[in-house]
């Protein structure tokens, strides 16, 4: 059941960001953005919330998720939003979900992972 609130709370928090800045500032359609938002979250929570951030930190943890976020909106966004996606914009857009990333992680290192102590640095 924790897996599932944190999963919910990532998909709100990546949807949210996608949507204002790829949908609204940038007149991608929101439904391929919600696609493109569920690929990110299923991704970014299996490698860096659950690998990574139990074997880290929070830096590098929230570090890896932006890269992969970018990676994600750069070669995959277009596949889905069928429309290419600048780095520029993919990379502006993951650095905000990163920030967003940083606090929903000490969520995560408290309320699904208690006992890992690396997880709260």
């Amino acid at each position: 059941m924790k897996h599932l609130v944190a999963l919910a709370i990532k998909t709100m928090l990546v949807f949210l960001v996608l949507s204002i800045v790829l949908s609204l500032f940038n007149d991608y359609a929101l439904w391929n953005t919600l696609g493109l938002s569920l690929i990110i979250v299923v991704a970014a929570y299996i490698i860096g919330d659950i690998f990574i951030l139990r074997a880290t930190n929070n830096l590098i943890s929230t570090l890896a998720d932006i890269g992969l976020c970018t990676l994600v909106i750069w070669l995959i966004g277009p596949l889905i939003l069928n429309e290419p996606v600048s780095f520029g914009l993919a990379l502006l857009t993951s650095i905000i979900v990163g920030a967003g990333e940083w606090v929903f992680h000490k969520y995560v290192a408290r309320a699904v992972f208690p006992n890992n102590e690396r997880a709260y640095s």
